[in-house]
């Protein structure tokens, strides 16, 4: 199957110095890490779509306090799941414990 081609002209120095870096840390040649940027990107809803979408969502009504509550909960399940993930599950919990035994 033919592919298209695609040239971007006058790149800032430091954004293509920043691209390379990228793509070495990726591993990745230039042009696959661009074209990986892109298909990201285009995964992606536009702007119009998401405005779009956020329009027709009935509004959303919180009790004082709520939202904060909310937010606390997720970041502590968002806590917990990158101490499981780096196999720290525990470490607070029984560091915490220690320090309540020494006060």
């Amino acid at each position: 199957m033919p592919m298209g081609a695609i040239q971007v002209k006058d790149v800032p120095e430091e954004l293509h110095e920043a691209l390379r870096r990228r793509a070495l840390e990726q591993g990745m040649t230039m042009a696959d890490y661009v074209l990986d940027l892109i298909r990201r990107d285009l995964g992606l809803p536009s702007r119009r779509e998401w405005f779009e979408r956020l329009a027709t969502r009935e509004p959303v009504k919180l009790r004082p306090g709520e939202a904060a509550e909310i937010v606390r909960a997720e970041r502590a399940e968002r806590e917990a799941q990158i101490s499981a993930a780096l196999g720290l599950e525990g470490v607070e919990d029984e560091e915490d414990a220690d320090d309540a035994g020494r006060g």
